[in-house]
């Protein structure tokens, strides 16, 4: 169980931005609802604004999950969500400030009487809660009703982290680190409650992927493990706002009988399906801002979050000797580096060293940069999983991972895929992407399309590319190839039907 340190810890100037943002919340926490609520929604608004990740990796989750909607709908919902988690910070701290009696009258629980009952059989009891904006303040409300533990994961500001578990332990018996799992057992071994969220994309270990709003999601079991360990009833837990007003609804929604069961794909479909319901209700009240799909099956590759910062991190001389020694060099161009490591990744190095800030460029960034718009566009490409710095060496790398598939380069004429490279091109080039200097190497044949191997000589325009720009690319394209006159003509014939073109005359140029 966690216990916060005392606040005389936190005297370091680092931690004065940190101390006037408790204050000022600390203040808000005692203005009138009508004034929370309003500054809630401006910060929502603000952090809409200015945290451009957030808000992309927002809008991506909806559309997925809201397929229904059009896309102003899907606009306005993101906007709402943004507003309403604004709401939801004034609210936590409120809830960790004050104390919770102050609000019993605004309070509506639903299925009180079942948990009770529940309670009595002495197994304790598990509830499946989910990230909702009301998360924290509808915990407190519930803490006068019924005593329960829950399991967080720590802050990385440590001032604040002290805050919150102060917070949550004046209105929680008990609150245990996520990785807690034997404190976890022994609170509901003594029969007490725990609430518990398993929303959230924790990687794959101990995951399985099932459907949640209709889309793969990386889901974890532990709460099969949790509720079958001492027989534990479980609920679902439904915590929202009723629409804006000062009013606040807790469902206790049991499980069926049948959970858990044998099969965890199944339990953690049910869950999942479960969570699903309750967000419907209010689903701008929703945590929407965090990557819930990140995981996939394929790797970084399959994440539909491909527009978000790459992570930049620093090497010892000795940890990149570890990386390097299980690497095999496959090719050197102007002094850039390509090696294949043994885990199935590529690693690229460059000279010279990469900047934390992503705006200063340097060639990695920009490899990584066209990657990703080249993927945004729906173009099969090379995936950069990380950066890496080398002070002792003066170089930079990246690891990255390549579509399975035959490169070009490594085909013999009479093998190449010409009629789907073609086609591959005519899609380029009505996307407004060009390859001006098109070769074997920059490409790769995969089961189903073309894919791309090095995003570095390609170049995107706002427009599609015109007649005469389409003709020369193609014709660098046969040269470098090394194409013969046959093959020359099969590719303009290909590219000319599949863009619906007249590029007669255009072989013999």
């Amino acid at each position: 169980m966690q216990t916060p340190p005392p606040f005389s810890s936190f005297t370091h100037i680092k931690y004065w931005p940190t101390w006037i943002s408790i204050s000022l919340f600390f203040i808000l926490a005692w203005m009138p609802f009508g004034v929370r609520l309003k500054v809630g929604e401006i910060l929502g608004m603000l952090t809409y604004w200015l945290a451009r990740e957030r808000r992309y990796i927002t809008r991506i989750n909806i559309r997925m999950c809201f397929p229904e909607l059009d896309e102003t709908q899907q606009d306005q919902l993101v906007k709402k969500s943004f507003q309403e988690n604004g709401i939801g910070l004034v609210e936590t701290t409120t809830g960790w400030v004050r104390k919770p009696g102050t609000f019993r009258d605004q309070t509506t629980l639903i299925g009180l009487d079942k948990l009770e009952e529940a309670q009595a059989l002495g197994r304790g009891i598990l509830l499946i809660g989910a990230h909702y904006s009301t998360l924290d303040f509808g915990a407190n409300l519930l803490s006068l009703f019924h005593p329960f533990a829950v399991t967080y994961r720590p802050h990385r500001n440590a001032l604040f982290d002290a805050f919150m578990l102060r917070g949550r332990l004046s209105n929680c018996n008990g609150v245990f680190d996520r990785n807690d799992i034997r404190g976890t057992f022994r609170h509901l071994k003594e029969g007490k409650t725990v609430w518990y969220a398993p929303d959230q994309d924790y990687g794959p270990g101990h995951a399985v992927y099932v459907p949640f709003f209709g889309n793969n999601a990386a889901t974890i079991t532990a709460s099969s493990r949790f509720a079958s360990f001492n027989s534990s009833p479980a609920f679902l837990i439904r915590q929202h706002r009723v629409n804006r007003t000062q009013k606040y609804e807790t469902e206790f929604i049991p499980l069926p009988a049948s959970f858990p069961s044998d099969d965890a794909n199944a339990d953690a479909a049910l869950i999942n399906s479960y969570i699903e319901n309750a967000i419907r209700k209010y689903p701008e009240q929703y945590l929407w801002m965090h990557k819930r799909f990140k995981t996939q099956p394929g790797g970084k590759p399959e994440s539909p979050y491909i527009d978000i910062s790459t992570p930049n991190h620093r090497l010892s001389e000795k940890q990149y000797k570890q990386v390097m020694d299980q690497a095999s060099q496959v090719s050197e161009v102007n002094h850039v580096c390509d090696f294949k490591l043994q885990n199935g990744m590529w690693l690229r190095q460059y000279p010279g060293m990469i900047s934390k800030l992503p705006f200063i460029g340097h060639e990695a960034i920009k490899f990584d940069r066209k990657s990703k718009k080249l993927r945004i566009h729906g173009i099969n490409c090379i995936t950069v999983d990380n950066f890496f710095r080398v002070p002792s060496e003066e170089v930079s790398a990246v690891t990255y991972f390549v579509p399975a598939g035959e490169l070009l380069g490594s085909l013999s004429e009479a093998s190449l895929p010409l009629a789907k490279l073609a086609r591959f091109m005519v899609r380029l080039h009505d996307l407004g992407i060009d390859c001006p200097k098109p070769t074997p190497d920059l490409f790769i044949s995969t089961e189903t399309d073309i894919a791309v191997m090095d995003p570095t000589d390609f170049e995107f325009r706002n427009s599609p590319l015109g007649l005469k720009e389409r003709r020369q690319t193609i014709i660098s394209l046969t040269k470098n190839f090394h194409l013969s006159g046959a093959n020359s003509d099969l590719v303009f014939a290909n590219y000319a039907n599949a863009a619906g073109l007249n590029l007669t005359g255009s072989t013999h140029a």
